[in-house]
C-alpha cells in the first residue's frame, strides 16, 4: 500500500520511518506551511493573568516560547494530547495534563476544566483552529484569552500537480492532520481528481476531521479510518492494522475463488463417457461395454482426483489463515497480557506517587503550620511590644505636653498595628474613640509662642542702646602772647592757664550730660539681661508656669524701654511683639482621660 504523508515540513519523517520499517511505502508531500503571526502587547499582558493555559499542539508551545512571555508560577498547564505535553515540558520546565483520548473532547472532558467558571483561561493556538474547545470553555463561564500564535496556509495555491504527482505513484492512501490540510488537498477543479479522491483511503487523526472530509467533501465513511491518536506511532500503527485487515481479506476471497472454480470443474469431466456411449456399436456390446467402464472408471479417478487436490489446496489455505489468525490471537493475547501488567505497574506507580505525594504534602503542612504558628508567636510578641510602647507614648504626649495632635498621629499608628490581629474589636474602638476626643480638643499655642520667643532672642543683638555722646570741648582763647608790653596782664594770665593745664584738664561742653554713661562692658550685660528674661518666658511658657511666663516678659519690656532706643524701628517691633505674647492664653488645658491604656493592658492579659 502506497501512503503519502501531507504534514508541514520536518514532521513527517519520523511517520515515514516507523512505514518503511513494516515495509510499507510512503512519499512525503507537505501540503501546508506555518507562519508566525505577530502578537501585540496588550495580548503579551493577558499572558501573566491566566489562571489556566492550553496548548493545542508543539507548534502552539514552540511559537509561545519564542513571546518570552512566561506564564504565572500558579498558573495550571493542560496539553491536548501526550505529545503536545512533553513539548511543554522540554520547552516550557512545566507539567501539563492531558487526556487519554488525544482530541478537543477528549480535554474538554477533564475535570479540572469542568468547573472553571470565572477562571481566566489562555487558549495558545493557530488560526481557525480549535473552535469546539473555545466555544465549550465560554458556555461554561470561563474568561477565555485566545492567543493566536501561527498559521497554516497552503503551500500551493491548487492541488492539481500535487495530484498528477500522487495519480502516478498510484497512491492508496492519503494521511491527513487538520482541516485545513483536507482543504488544500481538495482545492482543485478537476472532476477526474475529485473522482480520484473519493476512491483513496484517508487516515486522519480525530473524529472531527473525518466529519469534514464527509460534510464537506462527500467522502464516504467506509474510505476513512480515524487513527488512534495524533502521534506518529498511533498513525503508523492504524495503517499497519489496516493493511492487515486489508490482506486477510484478500486470502479469503482468493480461497473462495478457488472453491468456485472446483465445484465448476466437476460437470465438465463427465461428457466424455457421454461421447463414449454414442459410439457403441450393437455388433461390439460386450467390448464397447469394457470400454465404456474403464473409461467410466478412469473419468471418475480422474475427477476426483481433481478435486482432492483442490480439496487439498482449500485446506491448506485455511490451515494457513487459521494459523495466522492463532498467530494473530496469541500476539493479540501477549500484547493484552502485556498492556495488563503494564496498566497494573502504572497503577501501582500512580498509587506509590499519590502516596508519596500526599506524605510530603502532609510533611510540607506540617512544617508550615510550625514555622507559622512560631512566626505568629513571635509577630504577636512584637505586636504586643509595640502596641504598649505607642499607648504610653500616646498617654505622655497628652498628659506631660498637652500635644494632642501628636497623640492622635500616634494612636492612628497604633491603630493600623492592631488592626490585622484578632481579638482586638474592643481596642480598636478605644482608640477610636480617643481619637475624636482628641481631635475635639482646642489646638494649643505653646509651639507657636515658644518659636516667637525664639525669634526675639535672635534680635537682641541688633538693637541700639540708648546713651549719650559726649560733646566736643569747647575751643579755648588763643594761648599764645602778645609781644605789645601793655599786654601783660593778660599774657601772664595765659602762661599761667598753661602752667595749670600741664596738670589738671578741665573741658567744657555746650550741652548738660546728666544720664550716666554705658561702656563696652555695661552694653553687654544690659543685653545678657534681655536675652535672659526672654530665655526665661520660654522655659515657664513649656513648663506651664503663666506667672513667671507674665513676669518675665514684663521684665524684658522694662529692660527694652529703659536701655534701648525706642526710637529705632527694631525696638518698637519688640515692644509691640512683647506686648502681644503679654496677652497671649497659656494657661494648662483640663486634663483627658484616655481610653486606650486599659483597653490595651486588657488585650495583653
Amino acid at each position: 500500500m502506497n501512503i503519502v504523508l501531507t504534514r508541514p515540513v520536518g514532521k513527517s519523517e519520523p511517520l515515514s520511518e516507523l512505514l518503511t520499517q513494516q515495509q510499507i511505502s510512503s512519499i512525503i508531500c507537505p501540503v501546508l506551511q506555518l507562519n508566525e503571526i505577530a502578537v501585540s502587547d496588550t495580548a503579551k499582558a493577558m499572558i501573566s493573568e491566566a489562571e489556566l493555559a492550553i496548548f493545542v499542539s508543539p507548534d502552539a508551545v514552540r511559537y509561545f516560547h519564542q513571546l518570552s512571555a512566561p506564564l504565572a508560577s500558579h498558573c495550571n498547564t493542560f496539553a491536548v494530547g501526550e505529545g503536545t505535553a512533553e513539548a511543554i515540558r522540554q520547552t516550557l520546565n512545566r507539567t501539563a495534563k492531558y487526556p487519554k483520548q488525544a482530541d478537543s473532547e477528549g480535554l474538554l472532558a477533564l475535570p479540572e476544566l469542568d468547573a472553571v467558571d470565572g477562571k481566566r483561561v489562555l487558549l495558545v493556538k493557530g488560526k481557525g483552529g480549535r473552535p469546539v474547545i473555545a466555544h465549550t470553555l465560554k458556555t461554561r463561564g470561563a474568561i477565555l484569552d485566545s492567543l493566536v500564535v501561527y498559521e497554516r496556509t497552503a503551500v500551493k495555491t491548487q492541488s492539481d500537480s500535487w495530484l498528477d504527482h500522487w495519480r502516478s505513484q498510484q497512491i492508496e492512501g492519503i494521511v491527513i492532520t487538520s482541516n485545513s490540510a483536507a482543504d488544500a488537498i481538495f482545492n482543485t477543479q478537476s472532476s477526474a481528481h475529485k473522482a480520484w479522491l473519493a476512491q483513496r483511503i484517508f487516515f486522519v487523526v480525530s473524529q472531527r476531521i473525518a466529519e469534514h472530509l464527509q460534510q464537506s467533501y462527500h467522502i464516504e465513511q467506509s474510505q476513512i479510518v480515524v487513527c488512534h491518536g495524533p502521534d506518529n506511532r498511533a498513525i503508523a500503527g492504524s495503517i499497519i492494522d489496516y493493511t492487515k485487515q486489508q490482506g486477510r481479506k484478500m486470502t479469503q476471497s482468493e480461497s473462495q475463488t478457488k472453491n468456485t472454480t472446483a465445484q465448476q470443474s466437476t460437470p465438465a469431466a463427465q461428457p466424455p463417457s457421454a461421447a463414449h456411449q454414442h459410439k457403441v456399436g450393437i455388433s461390439k456390446v460386450a467390448l464397447l461395454a469394457l470400454l465404456v467402464a474403464l473409461g467410466s472408471g478412469a473419468g471418475a479417478g480422474y475427477v476426483y482426483l481433481q478435486q482432492q487436490q483442490q480439496l487439498q489446496q482449500t485446506l491448506l489455505a485455511n490451515q494457513a489463515v487459521n494459523a495466522e489468525n492463532q498467530l494473530l490471537n496469541t500476539q493479540l493475547s501477549s500484547t493484552k497480557s502485556q498492556l495488563q501488567r503494564v496498566e497494573k505497574i502504572l497503577d501501582s506507580l500512580q498509587d506509590n506517587v499519590a502516596r508519596q505525594l500526599a506524605e510530603q504534602q502532609q510533611q510540607v503542612e506540617t512544617q508550615l503550620m510550625q514555622t507559622l504558628a512560631k512566626a505568629q508567636q513571635q509577630v504577636s510578641g512584637a505586636v504586643a511590644s509595640e502596641a504598649l510602647y505607642l499607648q504610653r507614648l500616646a498617654a505622655f504626649k497628652v498628659t506631660a505636653e498637652q500635644d494632642y495632635q501628636g497623640a492622635v498621629a500616634i494612636l492612628q499608628r497604633l491603630l493600623e498595628t492592631l488592626e490585622p490581629q484578632p481579638n482586638t474589636t474592643v481596642v480598636r474602638q478605644a482608640i477610636a474613640t480617643d481619637i475624636a476626643a482628641l481631635q475635639a480638643m482646642p489646638k494649643p499655642q505653646t509651639e507657636s509662642l515658644y518659636f516667637e520667643i525664639h525669634g526675639l532672642l535672635s534680635q537682641v543683638d541688633t538693637l541700639t542702646i540708648k546713651t549719650k555722646q559726649i560733646p566736643k570741648a569747647s575751643k579755648n582763647d588763643d594761648a599764645s602772647l602778645s609781644p605789645e608790653v601793655d599786654d601783660w596782664k593778660a599774657n601772664l594770665k595765659r602762661s599761667w592757664q598753661g602752667l595749670v593745664n600741664d596738670f589738671i584738664t578741665v573741658r567744657h561742653h555746650d550741652e548738660v550730660v546728666i544720664d550716666p554713661l554705658l561702656d563696652k562692658n555695661e552694653q553687654m550685660l544690659i543685653r545678657a539681661q534681655l536675652r535672659a528674661y526672654l530665655t526665661q518666658a520660654q522655659t515657664a511658657l513649656v513648663d506651664q508656669q503663666a506667672s513667671i511666663y507674665f513676669s518675665a516678659l514684663d521684665s524684658a519690656a522694662d529692660t527694652l524701654k529703659r536701655y534701648f532706643d525706642t526710637q529705632q524701628a527694631p525696638v518698637i517691633a519688640m515692644q509691640q511683639a512683647l506686648s502681644k505674647l503679654s496677652r497671649s492664653e497659656v494657661q494648662r488645658q483640663d486634663a483627658i482621660e484616655l481610653a486606650t491604656p486599659a483597653a490595651v493592658k486588657g488585650w495583653l492579659q
